[in-house]
């Protein structure tokens, strides 16, 4: 993959709510279709998003105390509350799970499903703060406009999930991997083709990733399935996440958990957050 570096982007720190209303709408998930068994090495800061000890959706990690899924994925529990975790296979249980801080929808996700069934500006993006950070866990550094990844149609992208082994019966959630073919891109979304392996049930919020120079980086997170099909058919649609970068930083500086989830507020910057101001501000500073 080659990698796009006209500029640094200029890092927002205005502190500003999220929205976490949901339109109940947005209920079904999308697993991954042909893909394989993941090693623990691969992708490590991918884990599972969890309500009531069951899979709700996927999330990775982007700082220790940060991680990124789908916007729709955050519909308001009716029992239990979210919890993530890095465990690789639920068969046995869904072990070391931590309890979440507050979470953000963007605030101009738009639950609708039916009129978003091709490429369009849906904003399905959100973002989970944890308890508690995770350690020894690298997070996953995140596609920006200034770094923009360039893709394109035929592109090969890494994906990580939980998802179905099949479209027509469930399964404990088990981490799995593919490489996926980008269909066609626009500005806010892109879509992988029909042919498997491709996501389906169970990977809302899975992680996309391009290589560049510098490293693997997260470009993309699974919204939902082309079209009406519900058999994981037709490819998947894939929000872009450099768009919503300046947003994923002022969000997880948002520690306040309003009425989203009960827990305490914190102004510390996130690792990975701090890091990419570090590197705007040495871009700035003259040589």
């Amino acid at each position: 993959m080659m990698a796009h570096r006209s500029s640094i982007l200029a890092l927002a720190l205005t502190i500003v709510a999220s929205a976490c209303s949901v339109d109940r709408t947005a209920t079904t998930s999308q697993a991954i279709i042909g893909g394989e068994t993941s090693d623990p090495s691969e992708f490590p800061a991918t884990g599972m998003l969890v309500v009531g000890n069951e899979l709700r959706c996927t999330a990775t990690l982007i700082a220790p105390d940060v991680a990124l899924t789908a916007a729709h994925c955050l519909e308001a529990p009716m029992y239990g509350e979210f919890r993530f975790t890095l465990d690789t296979d639920a068969s046995n249980g869904i072990a070391d799970q931590i309890p979440l801080k507050a979470y953000h929808q963007h605030p101009d996700f738009n639950g609708s499903v039916d009129a978003f069934v091709d490429l369009a500006t849906r904003n399905d993006i959100g973002l989970i703060i944890l308890e508690r950070p995770v350690e020894n866990v690298a997070p996953e550094p995140i596609d920006a406009p200034g770094l923009q990844t360039f893709f394109d149609t035929g592109s090969q992208l890494a994906m990580c999930g939980y998802g179905r082994l099949t479209w027509r019966t469930g399964a404990f959630a088990l981490k799995r991997d593919a490489e996926v073919i980008v269909d066609r891109v626009e500005d806010h979304e892109f879509a992988t083709t029909a042919d498997d392996p491709q996501p389906c049930n169970g990977d809302s919020g899975a992680p996309l990733f391009a290589d560049t120079p510098t490293g693997r980086r997260l470009v993309g997170v699974v919204s939902r399935a082309m079209g009406r099909s519900e058999r994981c058919d037709t490819g998947a649609i894939i929000t872009r996440v450099a768009p919503y970068a300046q947003w994923i930083v002022e969000s997880s500086l948002d520690r306040d958990p309003g009425d989203c989830n009960a827990g305490g507020g914190s102004s510390i910057l996130p690792l990975g957050v701090l890091w990419a101001l570090n590197v705007w501000r040495r871009r700035r500073t003259p040589r």
